[in-house]
């Protein structure tokens, strides 16, 4: 090879390296730029759902050491526990730059990418335990992302085993992934467990988990509106505690569909408990479903924070509300009720091979007019528009509930005395036309509107409807 190709070839390296250094060093201000800008937006979103009076979360980036290649970035999140006292939680980042991070690359991924992150927690804090149980100072976690120069995110997290000498703490380790896509502001999470064995030293209650699956999909439109979905499954839940035994649920499942827009929020949720066992006794399925519509939640929160307030200050939960304070919560009330919020308890259902029994209840509100009345109670009945309900009890499912819950004595005369009060008192009810009975069913169907309620098709006043119950359960009868 002659010099001069020599020459040559040393200065298209030098051109390719100088290139890539000035690539890189771009890469590595664009992540700076992107990382700033996320730990502001959680900030943000942490503060606009706080409904708490304490203080509220805090995520921040405690040390940032930019290099040409590569960062180190050390991550502090700051929050109050149950006991009031601050905890702090430390990440530390090793941030490859673009376009091609050689991390990345050995990962065998190819495409150019603007910064390739692993994170790591840092000892200390609530997950100390978690590093105490693992050899040589393995951290418990570690999450790696791909950084797109499209702001596409692309994050794999990987949780270890962990299996305390003590037994207190045995984890089968699991995976979540993120996805997040910036231009369409849509973020896509899913993970797995294959078991969770947790004791509480202090009370020795145990909680074991068997195979947990999660998924959530969140787009986000604007600062404030959104879309989003979350349900998590198990093959089995256990709750053990020398008190009350054990209580087993058999493939439960929780699911929550959410969309916001503005302030509004319009949210359902789904708790299906599964079979659920207590000790030996098979007590059935449960499951409940509740949603809100046009629920103001700005509006909603400093009235929350009002109550919270109120109820520290109060000390006795019997005393009644000062002048002072009624006034302040009814100023709050009226832009809550401005909105016309609807709260739906859909179902509450609970089945056995003996029957079933079901709870349904609906609330919806209206606006307060400018003639609303100046005491609390007289807002609220006027910002009623309607509420109704819907009872369905099955006398023999609840006999054999009943049965199933007796652990001592004999349980037939247990079972007697609730099946003659049962009766009775559905008797009672049902010469009032407060409920009516089938099959060994007990009904009600109760809806009040404009002052006026209908009682299984009757239509009668709600001091009408207060005399019969009050005729039906008073002790005189």
């Amino acid at each position: 090879m002659s010099r001069r190709s020599l020459k040559v070839i040393t200065g298209l390296v030098a051109v390719i390296v100088v290139a890539y250094g000035g690539a890189s060093w771009y890469a590595g201000r664009l992540a700076q730029q992107s990382i700033e800008s996320w730990v502001a937006q959680a900030n943000q979103e942490i503060q606009a759902e706080w409904t708490s009076n304490d203080p509220r979360p805090v995520l921040r980036i405690d040390d940032y050491r930019r290099g040409l290649f590569a960062s180190q970035v050390r991550y502090v999140f700051e929050f109050r526990d149950d006991g009031g006292s601050t905890q702090t939680l430390s990440l530390e980042d090793d941030l490859r730059h673009g376009p091609w991070p050689l991390a990345a690359v050995k990962a065998g991924f190819w495409r150019p990418l603007a910064a390739f992150s692993q994170v790591r927690p840092l000892p200390g804090g609530p997950w100390q335990p978690w590093f105490d149980a693992l050899p040589g100072g393995t951290a418990p976690w570690e999450a790696d992302s791909r950084v797109g120069f499209d702001g596409h995110i692309a994050s794999v997290w990987r949780f270890v085993p962990v299996h305390a000498a003590d037994k207190s703490l045995d984890f089968s380790g699991g995976t979540l992934t993120v996805d997040h896509d910036s231009r369409d502001r849509r973020t896509v999470l899913s993970g797995h467990m294959d078991s969770l064995d947790v004791l509480a030293p202090d009370s020795g209650a145990r909680v074991q988990l068997q195979g947990l699956e999660f998924d959530s999909q969140t787009t986000r439109s604007g600062d404030a509106d959104l879309q989003s979905r979350q349900r998590i499954r198990l093959n089995q839940a256990r709750f053990l505690s020398p008190e009350s035994g054990e209580v087993l649920f058999r493939q439960p499942s929780f699911g929550m569909e959410a969309a916001r827009t503005g302030s509004l929020l319009d949210s359902r949720v789904q708790y299906d408990l599964g079979q659920v066992r207590v000790g030996s006794q098979d007590m059935g399925t449960m499951q409940l479903k509740a949603s809100v519509e046009q629920l103001d939640i700005v509006a909603l929160r400093p009235l929350i924070l009002a109550l919270e307030q109120i109820q520290a200050n109060r000390g006795d939960d019997s005393a009644p509300l000062s002048a002072q304070d009624e006034q302040r919560l009814r100023i709050l009330m009226m832009p809550v009720l401005a909105s016309s919020p609807r709260v739906s308890l859909d179902t509450l259902n609970w089945t056995t091979p003996q029957g079933r029994t079901e709870i349904r209840a609906q609330a919806q509100f209206r606006p307060a007019g400018d003639d609303a009345p100046q005491d609390l109670g007289g807002l609220i009945e006027q910002g009623i528009g309607q509420v109704s309900a819907h009872l369905l009890l099955s006398k023999p499912m609840l006999l054999q509930v009943l049965r199933q819950s007796q652990t001592g004595g004999n349980p037939d005369v247990a079972i007697a005395l609730f099946s003659m009060m049962f009766d009775q008192y559905a008797g009672r009810l049902e010469r009032q036309g407060l409920v009516s009975q089938k099959d060994g069913q007990v009904l009600a169907d109760v809806r009040y509107a404009d002052g006026r309620m209908t009682v299984n098709g009757t239509e009668m006043t709600p001091a009408a409807f207060a005399g019969r119950v009050d005729s039906a359960l008073g002790m005189g009868n």
